[in-house]
């Protein structure tokens, strides 16, 4: 079972018996989009040669 509980900056997220909490910042002067990045770091990963 997963649950999320977001407030501000921060969410936590309950998995199992483990709840892990993130906290998060956006620059606001980013040259890209989160979707952006997401993507770029998909790319780079697939890319990447498998050791």
């Amino acid at each position: 079972m997963v649950h999320t509980k977001t407030e501000g900056n921060t969410f936590t997220k309950e998995i199992g018996q483990t709840v892990y909490g993130v906290r998060y910042y956006f620059n606001e002067d980013a040259k890209e989009t989160m979707q952006e990045k997401i993507n770029r770091m998909l790319v780079i990963e697939v890319n990447q040669p498998e050791i």
